[in-house]
């Protein structure tokens, strides 16, 4: 029987009793803690933040395996590596159909690496052909041209395995996956 009147009576949920505990801790710190802020424990999270939905467990409904592993995700078609240039070394996955490349988040390839003379949306556009298994870069009209080759990119054009293009200071290499070879329209045989 806990010797706090606010707190509920024991109904044998160890679960439940925890979060209650939690909730009358932060509760009891939130006075000497600034609006819009909040303490768990002694950890003190800063900024807009609903304790009730941090402390109550995520309904089964929204939680799936599948999307966790990655096996729902999209087929990979290929990659750019970024060889030269802020960010070197990181790669982003390039998948079937058209890919818009760019700095914002909301873009299919999102390259924020701290080049800003790469355009925030459709600087280039990467495009895989599942028909014709073949891959296309094309700019997307924006005043920094996109080379490949050295050459700048003014209509759609080939990007062959190993290829190098530069957007702004940023070089790129091309890794193919899909191909000749290899589709995901293929049947693939068991190992």
């Amino acid at each position: 029987m806990s010797s706090d009147p606010r707190a509920p009576p024991d109904d044998g949920d160890p679960e439940e009793a925890r979060r209650t505990r939690l909730v009358m801790h932060a509760e009891a710190a939130s006075a000497a803690v600034p609006v819009g802020a909040a303490v768990i424990g002694r950890t003190r999270l800063v900024g807009s933040f609903d304790i009730a939905r941090a402390l109550s467990p995520a309904p089964l409904a929204r939680t799936s395996l599948v999307r966790d592993t990655g096996i729902d995700a999209e087929p990979v078609a290929g990659w750019i590596v970024v060889v030269k240039g802020p960010g070197r070394g990181a790669y982003r996955p390039v998948y079937v159909g058209m890919n818009a490349l760019g700095r914002a988040p909301n873009q299919r390839i999102p390259v924020d690496f701290g080049d800003e003379s790469i355009s925030r949306e459709e600087h280039a556009v990467i495009t895989y052909d599942e028909e014709t298994r073949t891959f296309y870069l094309q700019h997307g009209g924006k005043a920094n041209l996109v080379r490949l080759g050295g050459k700048p990119v003014l209509v759609p054009t080939e990007l062959k395995a190993g290829n190098l293009f530069r957007i702004g200071n940023t070089t790129f290499r091309f890794v193919a996956f899909c191909g000749r070879d290899f589709d995901w329209t293929s049947e693939v045989e068991d190992a």
